[in-house]
């Protein structure tokens, strides 16, 4: 029981910040003078607006990320803690732990490209902020770590279990 429930912090975690985020970008595009709208969208959902653009590069469906990533991962991890069914609910914390790691990997990536335009192909090295980016990239690897964990162990608890019993 407590187990599942470590499970699916993960998913649970990584659906909120994604629908969080996706929920302020479509609040600037409703109302594009705000500032506090473009802070909440920049600086504290930046790392999600980073991988839009990556994933941008190969389809342009809108709100892909909470639509096909966010939504199927939260239902995977809800039917299998729903109906107690181990698999589906370990899937949905280790696909989750992956998209956390895609966002660090997109953040990272985003946080080296050259800010102006060059006939010279060269690697700005700038310094990794220590903002509200890193902060909400913290916490969601932490989380779908925790949850990855969790589903890790139950596994193994259980393949010792039926050894023991051989």
């Amino acid at each position: 029981m407590v187990r599942a429930k470590l499970q699916f912090i993960g998913p649970a975690v990584m659906f909120a910040a994604v629908a969080s985020a996706e929920g302020a970008a479509y609040a600037l595009s409703q109302s594009p003078s705000s500032e506090t709208l473009w802070y909440i969208n920049l600086r504290l959902f930046g790392l999600f607006q980073t991988s839009h653009y990556l994933i941008g590069a190969y389809t342009e469906l809108p709100y892909f990320q909470l639509l096909f990533i966010a939504i199927p991962i939260i239902v995977l991890a809800s039917y299998g803690a729903r109906f107690k069914r181990a698999l589906p609910l370990a899937c949905a914390s280790n696909l989750s732990c992956v998209y956390a790691v895609f966002l660090l990997y997109a953040w990272l990536a985003y946080q080296h490209l050259p800010a102006a335009a060059s006939l010279v192909p060269f690697l700005v090295v700038t310094h990794i902020s220590l903002g509200p980016d890193l902060i909400v990239c913290g916490v969601l690897v932490a989380a779908t770590l925790l949850s990855l964990c969790a589903s890790h162990l139950g596994y193994i608890r259980s393949l010792r279990r039926t050894l023991d019993d051989r």
